[in-house]
């Protein structure tokens, strides 16, 4: 599963209007595989020129973590950024280190307009809160840790996100805090680590696909312990759980029916039939994994692990009910 987080640079504290985003990138997090990549970052044009004294002389410039200069010689201007910004997290599940800061004060307002309402975005727990709560000392009062607390605690050479991405340490390297890129980066690590240790939770709608062979059946218990475990009180949708409301539907009306649950949910995790030591899906499987592609969900398939590098191919088009699809793995 992926959640996208975010940081922002700020010419202040108050939020907007008074003070402006100059700075923001995005990491998308893949608590499953550890794995982090980053899919954008930006400086903000503005014409500093017309800038009043409070906003030349904000913090991000008198301790010389941005320049001016920067700021007016960046390439895209607010308008090209924020349309891609709100691009990217549509649909997402996406956090900060500190929500409260980075949505509540500036990207829930306009312009940016990230919000369940506009871009369809899910706000995911604050990583600075779970992060904060797991390390207080028991029977301390509360206190939220800043990211650069939280990192020392949480992170070393030998945390498996490091190491996992350690190419993109090295490219993190050149920024420094303070800076959106490098924020960000480690803001996903501490989140990953967090996740590790099954101290950040968040619960998706997950679309569980598979074949009618198995409804009730032990396999279909074993692999949705699997499903749990990887995702701690997920919200799972079983369409075996509809088969006697749907006794009378039509295949068509039930195939319908899946299809719009599935188109609700977050996550697709499908399974396969193993026959002469192949992996193949039915029609219905195979219909709902190509549909859940289509709409750019994620989507898993199921063994002893979730894996997300595969193929879904047709093998016999007509053998609709055990080898319709079949999974190959790619190298």
């Amino acid at each position: 599963m992926d959640i996208y987080v975010l940081d922002i640079e700020t010419t202040g504290l108050e939020g907007l209007p008074e003070d402006l985003v100059v700075e923001i990138a995005i990491m998308r997090a893949n608590v499953i595989k550890q794995k982090i990549t980053q899919v954008y970052h930006s400086l903000i044009h503005y014409d500093t020129s017309t800038w009043d004294n409070n906003l030349r002389n904000s913090w991000i410039f008198s301790k010389k973590f941005l320049s001016l200069e920067e700021i007016q010689n960046a390439e895209k201007d607010l308008a090209t950024v924020v349309e891609e910004v709100q691009q990217i997290l549509f649909g997402k599940f996406v956090t900060a280190y500190n929500n409260a800061f980075d949505f509540d004060k500036f990207l829930k307002k306009d312009p940016w307009n990230i919000s369940k309402e506009s871009t369809k975005t899910k706000i995911a727990p604050c990583i600075m809160l779970s992060a904060s709560e797991y390390l207080r000392p028991f029977g301390r009062k509360k206190k939220r840790y800043k990211m650069a607390h939280s990192k020392k605690e949480l992170l070393n050479a030998n945390t498996e996100c490091i190491i996992i991405n350690k190419e993109l340490v090295e490219q993190i390297s050149e920024f420094k805090a303070h800076r959106a890129n490098y924020d960000a980066f480690y803001e996903a690590c501490i989140l990953l680590e967090l996740y590790r240790r099954k101290q950040y939770r968040i619960i998706p709608q997950i679309y569980y696909a598979h074949s009618m062979e198995i409804y009730g059946e032990r396999q279909e218990k074993k692999e949705l312990k699997l499903i749990k475990k990887a995702f701690a009180k997920a919200d799972i949708i079983n369409p075996a759980k509809y088969e006697k409301k749907w006794k009378d539907s039509s295949g068509k009306e039930i195939m319908k029916k899946c299809l719009d649950l599935l188109s609700k949910s977050d996550i697709v995790i499908f399974s396969a039939i193993e026959h002469d030591n192949g992996h193949f899906v039915g029609r219905g499987v195979y219909i709902e994994v190509k549909f859940a592609e289509e709409l750019g969900k994620e989507v898993y398939f199921l063994r002893e692990h979730l894996d997300n590098i595969f193929l879904l191919e047709m093998y016999d088009e007509n053998n609709w009910t055990a080898k319709f699809g079949k999974v190959k793995f790619k190298k």
